[in-house]
């Protein structure tokens, strides 16, 4: 399977779970929607943990200040941004060799 196929399968995963929400919040409150509510936190976080598994094996950055984890975001592969909690990491600071 090759990385398109695996985002576009997650972006329409993604997509159907927003319609679910949107579903959800329609719906009477009551235990049936509570349930219903849990399930799709259930399955939002499953999602989530997919993203930030795949995307590791691609070598992105993942922040882990939070669950679940947050692929972070770069603009030039050095300085790395999580785009929830505004946690950074820097790798040129990894990259720099203390060996003379």
């Amino acid at each position: 399977m090759d990385i398109d196929t695996l985002s576009k399968g997650i972006g329409l995963f993604s997509a159907a779970l927003a319609t679910l929400k949107q579903a959800i919040n329609l719906l009477p409150d009551s235990a049936h929607k509570a349930d219903v509510e849990a399930a799709y936190e259930r399955a939002y976080r499953e999602l989530k943990i997919a993203e930030a598994e795949i995307a590791n094996k691609l070598k992105y950055e993942i922040c882990r200040a939070h669950f679940p984890p947050e692929i972070m975001l770069s603009k030039d592969d050095k300085i790395w941004v999580c785009p929830i909690c505004d946690n950074k990491k820097d790798k040129r600071v990894f990259a720099k060799s203390t060996i003379g």
